[in-house]
This record gives C-alpha cells, structure tokens and sequence, in this order.
C-alpha cells in the first residue's frame, strides 16, 4: 500500500513538473513570436497579406475565415461582389469580384480583387494613381 502511495505521488510530481515545462515552453513561444515581428519591423519589411499567410498580420496563429466569392444585394437578389459594375438593357454586371478574408477574433477584414479584367481607368469611377516618388531621408532620428 505504501508502494502505491510512493507512485502516485511520484506520478503527480512528475505532472506537475510537466506543466511547469508546458508553460515555460509557450511563454518563450510567444517571445519568438514577438520578436519575430520586431525584427520584421525592424528591417524593413511589409506585413504579409492575411491571404498569402494565412494568418492576421498581428496574429499569432488566429484561424481565418475566407470568402472566396463574396455577394452583394442586387435589383434581382444576391450578385458577386464587384469592383465595378456597368448597367445594361438586361440589368448590370459587375467586374472586378472581390474576395474576402477575415480574422475569427478580431474581425478585421482583408479584401483582393481576384480579376482585373475589363476594368479600365475612366477618370470617374476608375481612377489610376502613379506612385508617389520615394522620399529622401530627412536625416533625423525617425527614417
């Protein structure tokens, strides 16, 4: 009986040392993971795109939900969700469909257009914007 006893205490510390180490295990996780992202921050580097990695760009691991073909309501119901959409005889159509990836935990959405095609710069409704020229450094302590 005093046998027994030995090994279930034994056994029990033995547990409970292994949460010890679990724990340990994943604060260091989440200090990797924060110093991941320092030293993205710190060299330069844009955030990756929820689509492309599969997680919010501040996220550690937040599990997505994607729209892949997102709808809006139309005159005649639910109609893929467009960039831009042109009217005709037979109603409108859209260009442009537009997908959809949000964040279960804290709702942030990110949305692609998934096809530029027939989508051209009208100056009204479309707009093309050159890129700004780069800046030079001002030489301070924030570059």
């Amino acid at each position: 009986m005093s046998e027994t006893k030995k090994l279930r205490s034994r056994i029990t510390k033995l547990e409970q040392q292994m949460l010890e180490q679990h724990q340990q295990i994943l604060e260091q996780h989440q200090q990797i993971l924060d110093l991941k992202r320092q030293l993205a921050l710190a060299a330069g580097r844009r955030v990756h795109w929820m689509r492309d990695n599969r997680r919010r760009p501040a996220g550690d691991g937040d599990r997505l939900l994607p729209i892949p073909a997102a709808t809006e309501l139309g005159r005649r119901g639910a109609t893929p969700l467009a960039v831009v959409h042109e009217s005709g005889f037979f109603g409108s159509t859209g260009k442009g469909p537009v997908e959809h990836y949000i964040c279960r935990r804290c709702h942030l959405i990110e949305s692609h257009v998934i096809d530029l095609d027939g989508i051209e710069p009208d100056r009204t409704s479309v707009i093309a914007l050159e890129p700004a020229p780069e800046l030079e450094p001002s030489g301070g302590p924030f570059r």
